[in-house]
């Protein structure tokens, strides 16, 4: 799994904001991060439906990047809005998805007249960023999203995977820092209760394994299947959460 998004010092902030021209085939080149991608798709259009059966009213995606999450998820809402603090970013999303609305703000430092949401949706970025960042933008989604309402995120970079653990047990460096646990405190702090922890690639124990996985096929389902228990989540390498925000 690539690290190249992470941030040992400075700002998360400013990593992306030049990134939009090949964030997309970035992705797709690196094998695990191209099977997360896939993996995420048909967990989230299982997940979406199953919470809002009958569509939601208003969804947000959270640093939503060139919007492959918003993509995923904007059709199961009446209004869809995106937010991210980089402008070559969203010039990518309104190619991909010409129906949603596009906000450029860093909403951790100047409020934005977007409303509350039914649901939002933040990915490949509280693993990524900065503690004193998670906190920031967790008070930010507590405000906009309702009482009742869901936010799904994920975290792709847990030091307790057993790749991870692996590896640092045949020497390698620590270079992740949000565990599982961590981050249902964090959302615990901040008014959320997760409700449901979906893993993807528990099956997955050596750093190697996951540069051979690239796209799903039936054999990676069936693992999928197996290993995908909630009870997983802390030894995965990625989990899809989803948290309610308390009334």
């Amino acid at each position: 799994m690539s690290d190249s998004e992470s941030t040992e010092t400075g700002d998360y902030r400013t990593s992306h904001i030049d990134r939009g021209d090949n964030y997309d085939r970035h992705l797709a080149r690196e094998p695990f991060d191209a099977y997360m991608c896939d993996m995420e798709r048909v967990h989230l259009q299982h997940i979406v439906p199953q919470l809002f059966p009958d569509g939601t009213a208003r969804y947000l995606d959270f640093a939503c990047g060139t919007a492959r999450i918003t993509e995923i998820v904007a059709p199961f809402a009446q209004e869809a809005i995106g937010v991210d603090v980089s402008p070559s970013m969203l010039a990518a999303a309104r190619q991909r998805c010409p129906g949603v609305r596009f906000v450029e703000a860093d909403l951790t430092r100047a409020a934005a007249d977007l409303g509350t949401f039914d649901l939002a949706t933040a990915f490949r970025f509280f693993g990524n960023a900065e503690p004193a960042l998670r906190q920031q933008v967790l008070q930010v989604l507590a405000g906009l999203v309702r009482p009742g309402g869901y936010l799904i995120l994920n975290n792709h970079r847990n030091p307790r995977a057993l790749y991870a653990l692996f590896h640092r047990l045949t020497g390698g460096r620590p270079e992740m820092d949000l565990t599982h646990a961590g981050l249902q405190r964090l959302l615990a702090q901040h008014g959320f209760q997760v409700v449901n922890s979906v893993p993807i690639g528990a099956w997955l124990y050596r750093s190697r394994m996951l540069g051979q996985v690239r796209t799903i096929d039936g054999g990676s389902l069936r693992r999928e299947a197996i290993f995908g228990h909630r009870l997983l989540a802390p030894v995965a390498p990625d989990t899809i959460l989803v948290a309610r925000r308390r009334a």
